[in-house]
């Protein structure tokens, strides 16, 4: 679609929150998307920086400035070459850990959304091989966004290596700026204030889903994290879909139900809201690159007899309700519901390969693909760290389930996370073998842990160690 140049354009109300974030703490990283590929031997910087130009112009989002007119945050979309060139570095005797720190040195880089835009494309070339890593601001992309621009900036690099004039895509049907008109029209329905109400009375009286802390919580956030990254095995991973299957829930609806489990157990709340950031793309918008995403409120609620088969059941209609009404902005919900402290501080999203299209997915699992005759190995890259207290993100691809747990280093200490973390995998475990027990009948601790508390016990009431 044709894109007008240097004219202000009006932002979603997602990404109005965005920019105020961004305006509120401008050296902070929190809001950045990452990913990487190495390539060996490493590509043609000039051919690179081609596709990379392509890639800005197919997608305006990624050339435009974020800005203000008239006290209004807006978009000002860019001539093609003017943002988001490629930058290439020669590092040709870098070591993996030297190159490791150079990516993640790029990654926590802010953005200045105002003069340079959301997206930048670097090239850290080795005598042998390279690294191509992209970084995004949320402003501008979401997950799956991701994923599209790195299948069109490899197609567009297959097509110029080998000779091509252009990579022959398609024309995109839609722009972002349709599903910004779109927003106000719901907003401005009896259909957007039916969805007002439903939001304000799934969060009323409950309060949002809390941990004890290693740390007090600072009066101002640093928005500094780190991950933790597991996979499931095999047989966890078979068991999971098999029962979810058997008792007609999605294995996220199971996972998210026995995440909540854990954290009622954990943190003693029986009333308690966190967030699922959930896509609100339309079929028309499946090439485009955008913030299609809003965090959606999941009530969970637990008495004693509460059974994980009632968390899945339980989450799995919280899903299903929340998903029919995920067009309302998740920031008129906060401001609507006029609490004092944050919604949610915990959030849980499933991202499921498939999704990508042919080789995309495979990418994402690890598998190198060939690109004009280099291997190219999509490397997983941290980032959205820091943005809440936890945030579970479970990939399902064709290998199994993959887990991913980033908390704020404000608060915690790796050891805590990484407990929580084997603690979780266990309520899992339970979720898949035996549903219908109680979650109060879960241990939190292991044999091991139980045997090394008894044995502290005793010794503490002076018994023979």
């Amino acid at each position: 679609m044709d894109t007008v140049l240097d004219t202000p354009l009006p932002l979603s109300v997602g990404q109005e929150g965005l920019w105020l974030l961004q305006r509120l703490a401008p050296d902070s990283a929190t809001y950045n998307l990452a990913g990487g590929a190495r390539m060996t031997p490493a590509p043609d910087p000039e051919i690179l920086a081609r596709a990379v130009r392509a890639l800005t112009d197919r997608h305006a989002m990624l050339r435009s400035r974020y800005t203000e007119t008239d006290g209004q945050p807006c978009r000002v979309v860019e001539a093609v070459g003017t943002l988001g060139e490629l930058t290439a570095q020669e590092v040709p005797d870098a070591t993996d850990e030297e190159l490791d720190a150079l990516v993640r040195a790029e990654v926590r880089r802010p953005f200045r959304l105002d003069t340079e835009g959301p997206f930048r494309a670097v090239l850290l070339r080795r005598r042998h091989d390279a690294v191509a890593l992209v970084v995004t601001h949320h402003i501008a992309t979401d997950a799956f966004s991701q994923w599209l621009l790195w299948r069109d900036l490899l197609q567009a690099y297959e097509a110029f290596a080998t000779g091509h004039d252009d990579p022959g895509w398609e024309p995109l049907p839609v722009a972002y700026d349709d599903f910004v008109e779109r927003e106000q029209m719901l907003l401005d329905s009896s259909r957007g204030k039916r969805q007002a109400e439903f939001w304000q009375e799934e969060a009323a009286g409950a309060q949002a889903a809390e941990l004890p802390t290693d740390r007090p919580r600072p009066a101002v956030s640093s928005q500094t994290g780190a991950s933790l990254l597991r996979r499931l095995p095999d047989r966890l991973s078979d068991k999971v879909l098999r029962t979810a299957a058997q008792r007609g829930v999605s294995p996220f609806a199971l996972t998210l139900g026995a995440f909540q489990s854990l954290l009622h157990r954990w943190g003693g709340q029986r009333d308690f809201l966190l967030a699922c950031p959930a896509s609100t793309r339309r079929s028309s918008a499946a090439q485009v690159v955008g913030y299609f995403v809003n965090p959606v409120l999941i009530r969970g609620r637990f008495g004693r007899d509460t059974t994980l088969a009632d968390a899945m059941t339980q989450a799995a209609d919280r899903v299903r309700q929340a998903t029919a009404r995920v067009s309302y902005p998740y920031p008129l919900v906060a401001r609507d519901a006029g609490t004092t402290g944050p919604l949610y501080r915990i959030s849980v999203t499933m991202v499921a390969t498939d999704r990508f299209g042919p080789g995309m997915g495979g990418a994402a699992s690890g598998e190198p693909m060939t690109v004009a005759g280099i291997e190219t190995t999509y490397l997983e890259i941290p980032h959205l760290e820091g943005q809440c207290d936890l945030s579970l993100e479970i990939t399902r691809d064709v290998y199994g389930l993959t887990m991913a747990l980033r908390y704020d280093t404000d608060l915690f200490e790796r050891a805590t996370v990484e407990r929580l973390f084997d603690v979780f995998l266990r309520f899992v475990e339970a979720a898949a073998d035996d549903p219908d027990q109680r979650v109060s009948r879960i241990p939190l601790t292991d044999d091991a842990e139980r045997r090394a508390l008894l044995a502290l016990g005793g010794a503490g009431s002076g018994g023979t160690p």
